[in-house]
């Protein structure tokens, strides 16, 4: 069973060593709280994860059997929880190039930017490949996976369609299934040449995510520290 790697021990604990210590900020409050808010979600989907993982499990097992016994809870509640999981890390991901692009402006400043001028996904996206943005480049090797997050959750958000995928059975392994128009203006129009059928295996999107977010705490880590150090090597020459 695949979770998101924010742990540091089995006991699974949220250790305020896995939480960095940022500089004050009297516009966006304790930024400490808003990392460890973020470790707090992605712990709570990693019980939706192992959710899904038994419930699919469960599924194959009575499904292989003909037996009858697979009910809404083992066919119909993963795609549910499926969703909750794959659009809480579509927030989270909008939470986290947020608190980068405030982190590089105070770098760049010496103080927090009053606006947050590239705060989600699609922003970004639209941004790096056009090459006008200078900020948030560490985002440039992760751009298939958030593209990826983007049309799945976009797809979530305004496809009536998209509840079709009810109808295709997990039988291998968790997927993510979503019913993507090729046209935006018109993605409720219903077109077999047209409309995608986007499937993911859930621990792919798990893996990738993982991937991106150790590199990402690694560089938030070391840039809240500079930061520190400096404010206080700057208080010092007062």
């Amino acid at each position: 069973m695949k979770q998101f790697d924010i742990y540091l021990d089995e006991t699974k604990t949220i250790y305020a060593d896995s939480i960095p210590t940022f500089p004050d900020s009297k516009i966006w409050g304790n930024l400490s709280n808003k990392f460890a808010f973020i470790l707090y979600r992605l712990d709570y989907d990693n019980r939706l994860l192992e959710s899904i993982f038994e419930k699919i499990n469960t599924y194959k097992e009575n499904f292989k059997k003909r037996n009858g016994l697979n009910t809404r809870e083992t066919s119909v509640v993963p795609f549910i929880e499926i969703i909750h999981v794959i659009s809480d890390l579509r927030m989270i991901t909008d939470e986290i190039i947020a608190l980068l692009f405030i982190l590089e402006k105070r770098s760049e400043t010496g103080d927090y930017p009053d606006i947050i001028d590239i705060d989600q996904i699609g922003t970004l996206l639209d941004r790096l490949d056009k090459g006008e943005q200078t900020y948030l480049q560490f985002f440039q090797s992760y751009k298939d996976f958030l593209r990826l997050i983007n049309d799945i959750t976009n797809t979530y958000k305004h496809s009536f369609i998209n509840d079709h995928v009810l109808f295709l059975r997990q039988l291998d392994v968790p997927t993510v299934f979503a019913i993507k128009s090729a046209k935006h203006k018109n993605r409720n129009k219903f077109d077999k040449n047209e409309n995608k059928l986007i499937s993911v295996t859930l621990e792919n999107v798990v893996n990738d995510f993982n991937h991106m977010f150790l590199n990402y705490r690694t560089l938030v880590k070391q840039m809240a520290n500079e930061q520190i150090l400096k404010d206080y090597e700057g208080k010092r020459q007062l």
